[in-house]
């Protein structure tokens, strides 16, 4: 097994799973606490109880997704990593808010495509984004493939046009020439994905601290290709194109790692 994102070490993701399971494990403790506190009347903290443990889910929903990263990235089969998404899709629904969580959703329902997970977790990321009122192009694109919600294939805006309004071009190329789609997912993979994600905390983190890098991955670029049936074998071995996660049911893994 070999580390998909060259940038760490599969020691280095398998260390940062731990100590965040750890931490993981602290929050939910302290959730209980918190729980049983507020049934008594004892106020913990300056803020109310229940406005701790919506933060403490908010953390948990993202050091969990974080781990999912870290688990693809260090080079584990996707039969460990399914069960990790399907516990992020549990928890999203009382911890997701779009002002925190435009990436995460994205991501979920793009690893939900190319994973092919049943119609009712789609439902369920469906019902969240919709809670939120999130009106975004590319997430309307999924759901309306994946949940054919009464929603317009083409609407929205894009919340973050940098850099995602490329995958605009991506789908609209698909219908006249899909190797001219794949060539705009190329330049997207390589000139504008990581560039376009320069303000977020994780961008450079393999240069400010290795030890909590968990992988940089253009999950939606993978689900396009499925989407839009394309030919990806010119992008593989592309920094950030989740190859192997496109085509997980073509791999055979050692039982051992199952």
């Amino acid at each position: 097994m070999e580390a998909r994102d060259k940038f760490s070490t599969k020691e280095n993701f398998a260390t940062l799973i731990r100590l965040q399971t750890e931490f993981i494990d602290d929050c939910k403790k302290d959730i209980q606490n918190l729980k049983d506190s507020e049934d008594k009347g004892i106020q913990l903290y300056s803020l109310p109880n229940k406005e701790v443990i919506q933060n403490k889910h908010e953390t948990i929903l993202m050091y969990e997704y974080d781990n999912l990263l870290a688990t693809y990235s260090m080079g584990e089969s996707i039969n460990k990593i399914l069960p990790l998404y399907k516990e992020i899709v549990s928890l999203m629904p009382i911890a997701w808010n779009k002002d925190n969580g435009y990436i995460l959703m994205v991501n979920m329902l793009s690893i939900g495509i190319l994973l092919g997970v049943e119609d009712t977790i789609f439902c369920k990321l469906a019902m969240v984004s919709q809670k939120e009122k999130l009106n975004d192009f590319l997430i309307n694109y999924f759901l309306h493939y994946t949940c054919k919600i009464d929603v317009s294939v083409n609407s929205g805006d894009f919340l973050f046009p940098h850099p995602y309004a490329a995958t605009k071009e991506v789908i609209s190329f698909a219908d006249k020439d899909k190797t001219l789609s794949v060539n705009r997912l190329k330049k997207y993979l390589s000139q504008e994905w990581y560039r376009g994600h320069s303000g977020c905390g994780w961008h450079n983190m393999h240069k400010i601290n290795i030890s909590v890098h968990s992988g940089y991955w253009s999950f939606e670029s993978g689900a396009l290709v499925k989407v839009l049936k394309l030919d990806d074998s010119s992008l593989k071995g592309l920094p950030y194109y989740p190859y192997d996660m496109v085509h997980w049911n073509e791999i055979k893994y050692d039982v051992n790692e199952a």
